[in-house]
């Protein structure tokens, strides 16, 4: 793949996946907040899973009153970060495998298990695999759009601040991001090829996401509809069946290490857990509870970028051709499909919605280039309007926003020329309005790193917030570079 490509487009691949690695690290434990209450599900779950055996954590679900152990406060070493909560044993809401992940990172860093385990320790996993996910990112994008759209969508889900924050945190979707853009990469090359081997890790992939949060299971859907759909078309019907029924077979021992695991602990509270869980509330406002609620975890979060991405989601899931495209907008339905299906129509939890982020980032890259090759007055003023919106976070008490005057001149003036292409319709004059949305683009990215790099200085600014113990990861910064990106005292 790589080794495919001149000199020069490999070594700014690195750039890009080094440069957003950094920004995606750097204070990772603090932004979102070290004090995210439903992080330490997994990590009390799986730390306990790690040095005890049984899986302890807090619960807001009806367990017995026999499995309650603890109700009160837990803090750090007697400080913040804190919360009250109510801990059950064996605690049986969700499967183990990422609660092991994030709990062994927690064990290895010498965290109490009866404290407020930091984020700076469990954190370092899902960190770690947005990585991948970024490299996943990319070679999806290229295989449909070529090399440049790999690495712009590559740059947008490492520097639009929902998608940032969201590969932050140590919740078990940020993993099932990773595996479904794997899943949906191992398609493209069956689509490509129809090669057996292709497929043969699919129920591997979806067994680990299903271990991890049970509507991982779920990946294999997309599987048997893309292997279905391409084995029918080419006339190999019997092929086509085969393979789906080798991927539900392979599946299902996956599913029934799940179950096994739940009865083993308490059949009782497993049967009650997950009648209660299968039984959430969900309607037909789902879809546009998702449209209007961008955040990255329970709190709306205004960030332009992504609200383009949404937009630019929406346009080509009714513009794209057949083909290979769909294996972005097509995995994108179904990521939100599944939200649709499982997160609710009113409750603001996030993260449910993190496996759709890495199509989003490919979507709103997509979208990008449209505007630079149209170029046109209605482009302009779309790039115009949303790219350079992030321009608000860079705001608090001490720090202003943008001066009205400031803002219409700057506004009109990158709106002149485009206005002035639909009268005299002259190539320098269309030249010039694709350099202002190039301009544009590049300017709304720098507010969004700056953003990024100083999310905890900008919120916390006069003010305390909650602190927990750093590591190497979360101190890196960009040599000589980061002098620019420091806010002004």
């Amino acid at each position: 793949m790589l080794n495919k490509l001149p000199l020069f487009k490999t070594a700014l691949f690195l750039i890009v996946l080094i440069f957003t690695f950094i920004l995606r690290a750097h204070n990772y434990e603090r932004v979102p907040t070290s004090n995210h209450l439903d992080e330490q599900l997994y990590a009390w779950s799986g730390i306990n899973l790690v040095e005890t055996g049984i899986p302890v954590s807090w619960s807001t679900l009806p367990y017995p009153v026999r499995s309650e152990v603890y109700k009160g406060e837990v803090n750090y070493k007697g400080g913040s970060p804190r919360a009250s909560v109510t801990l059950y044993k064996p605690w049986l809401d969700e499967p183990p495998l990422f609660s092991l992940i994030v709990g062994w990172f927690a064990h290895l860093y010498g965290a109490n298990r009866n404290d407020f385990i930091p984020s700076s320790y469990i954190r370092i996993p899902t960190v770690l695999i947005s990585t991948l996910t970024s490299i996943f990112i990319f070679l999806i994008a290229k295989k449909i759009g070529g090399f440049w759209r790999g690495i712009l969508a590559m740059l947008i889900y490492g520097t639009v601040p929902i998608m940032v924050f969201a590969a932050r945190l140590a919740m078990p979707e940020t993993l099932i991001a990773f595996l479904l853009t794997l899943t949906v990469y191992l398609l493209m090359l069956f689509w490509q090829k129809p090669n057996f081997w292709y497929i043969a890790p699919i129920p591997l992939v979806a067994g680990i996401a299903g271990l991890s949060k049970p509507t991982g299971y779920l990946l294999i859907l997309l599987a048997l509809y893309f292997t279905f759909e391409k084995l029918y078309k080419i006339g190999k019907t019997k092929t086509a069946i085969k393979y789906c029924l080798y991927l539900i077979i392979s599946c299902i021992p996956f599913i029934v290490a799940f179950f096994l695991y739940g009865m083993h602990y308490d059949a009782e509270i497993f049967k009650i857990i997950y009648g209660v869980q299968s039984q959430r509330p969900t309607g037909f406002g789902s879809l546009a509870w998702y449209f209007i609620t961008p955040g990255v975890d329970t709190v709306v979060l205004r960030d332009s970028w992504f609200v383009f991405c949404l937009i630019s989601a929406v346009y080509f899931i009714f513009t794209a051709k057949e083909g290979i495209q769909r294996f972005v907008t097509i995995p994108f339905i179904f990521s939100v499909a599944v939200v649709m299906f499982t997160g609710g129509e009113s409750d603001l939890l996030a993260w449910y919605r993190y496996p759709s982020y890495p199509f989003l980032a490919i979507l709103g890259a997509w979208g990008i280039e449209y505007l630079v090759k149209r170029a046109d007055f209605f482009t302009t003023f779309f790039a115009a309007g949303m790219l350079l919106g992030n321009r608000m976070l860079l705001v608090n008490a001490f720090r202003p926003r943008v001066e009205t005057l400031t803002y219409r001149v700057v506004f009109s003036s990158l709106m002149l020329p485009s206005l002035a292409d639909t009268i005299l319709n002259r190539d320098w004059i269309k030249a010039i309005s694709r350099l202002i949305i190039v301009v544009i683009v590049a300017t709304g990215i720098w507010f969004n790193i700056k953003y990024i790099y100083n999310a905890y200085e900008l919120e916390c600014q006069s003010k305390t917030c909650p602190m927990v113990p750093t590591t190497p990861l979360s101190r890196m910064y960009f040599p000589f570079f980061w002098h620019f990106l420091v806010l002004e005292k």
